[in-house]
């Protein structure tokens, strides 16, 4: 996995995926009364709950793509800046999402997603926090992985071309002739 944009988008559909099982299980406990996959539903079909299972499943993968793009963002975000700290960087990443979705929902008034109660909020903004931390984890565990396959045997310098055997008797230092 040498690609960079890929390394990024799967960290980020990784950090999406395990935000979505977090978003549901808080969904059905009663916490939240929107998922993480609702937000998307509601920007991508332009209505509120309930859903169809077909819109649900649709929305579910809609928002796990978007997180792998953030990921892939967050990827090359961190060629700007240094890998240090990579965790925190990885938390701002995913939870301005989350700002920029609750700010744009709310400056235009979207139907089913103002105003919201604080267990929504806070369940959204906890499972965002969670996403760019796993996010971050996996980059750093893919981009860990690449650094361990190019050991430095891998690195060593190797001859463009095989020599002949007239070459190595002219430049063997053992050559008695």
């Amino acid at each position: 996995m040498e690609d960079r944009l890929y390394r990024g988008f799967m960290a980020g559909a990784a950090g999406g995926a395990v935000s979505n099982l977090l978003s549901h299980f808080s969904y059905f406990l009663g916490f939240t009364t929107l998922r993480l996959s609702d937000w998307a539903a509601i920007l991508i079909f332009g209505h509120v709950p309930p859903f169809s299972s077909g819109e649900h499943l649709f929305s579910v993968f809609i928002q796990i793509g978007w997180s792998g793009a953030v990921g892939s963002i967050f990827a090359y975000f961190l060629v700007w800046v240094t890998n240090r700290k990579i965790l925190f960087k990885a938390w701002m990443m995913g939870t301005t999402p989350f700002f920029v979705i609750y700010l744009l929902t709310a400056l235009f008034q979207t139907p089913g997603t103002v105003p919201l109660p604080l267990n929504t909020v806070l369940s959204n903004y906890i499972t965002s926090s969670i996403f760019g931390v796993v996010m971050g984890y996996s980059f750093k565990s893919l981009d860990k992985a690449i650094l361990q396959d190019r050991s430095s045997l891998k690195l060593l310098a190797r001859p463009a071309a095989k020599r002949i055997d007239k070459d190595e008797k002219q430049h063997h230092p053992d050559n008695n002739e």
